[in-house]
């Protein structure tokens, strides 16, 4: 069944449009799927004690054309260089969950690293680890090299359910970062594997 899908804009976004914070909208185009993606981190505070990270984004298969629909927030705080509490929320396939856990997250003018274990707040919760991790230098007076790669595992007490990594390489221009992608996927115990190779283009402000 057909079903139409629209990313609406993130009910903060005029709150993270300054120097300290990292807002992207994302386009990957695979040879099975289109993924669209929008996603900030950003302190809340200026000793950045508070941070906030957010997720959203759709997997639209194209052979059905379907949309699987994924928004994801968690406000950390920074108890000892990065580390510290996390709590927040998430909605994935109908499923809504409070989620609390742990994070660590560092910055730099080159990069920017952020990696966390949530778990849900309710009976027979799933967990995840999620890494995003991303570096660019300058290539010449125009061009940066651009490279990111995110990775998040869930399972639950009993089994893995399924782990996905989204790698991107290439370069920016202004505002703008293009190049090649690759999504790889695991599923269940057997950690069944499947790839999806793409290119991509990201607008970051």
């Amino acid at each position: 069944m057909k079903r139409t899908f629209c990313v609406f804009a993130l009910p903060v976004i005029a709150i993270i449009t300054n120097s300290t914070a990292q807002t992207t909208i994302e386009t990957f185009a695979g040879t099975d799927e289109l993924i669209i993606e929008a996603w900030f981190f950003k302190p809340l505070s200026r000793d950045y004690k508070f941070t906030i990270f957010s997720l959203n984004d759709a997997v639209i298969e194209y052979d059905t054309e379907e949309a699987e629909f994924v928004s994801y927030t968690i406000i950390g705080y920074d108890v000892w260089k990065g580390f510290g509490p996390v709590s927040g929320g998430r909605v994935f396939d109908g499923r809504a969950s409070a989620l609390a856990g742990i994070q660590w997250a560092n910055t730099g003018e080159r990069f920017l690293i952020t990696t966390n274990i949530t778990t849900e707040i309710r009976d027979a919760p799933f967990y995840e680890w999620y890494l995003l991790a991303q570096y660019r230098f300058p290539l010449n007076e125009k061009l940066n090299f651009f490279g990111q790669l995110q990775n998040s595992t869930n399972f639950n007490s009993d089994s893995h359910l399924f782990t996905f990594q989204r790698l991107r390489v290439g370069a920016g221009l202004k505002k703008f970062q293009f190049g090649l992608g690759l999504n790889t996927y695991q599923f269940g115990n057997g950690w069944d594997f499947e790839i999806d190779p793409g290119v991509f283009l990201r607008l970051e402000f």
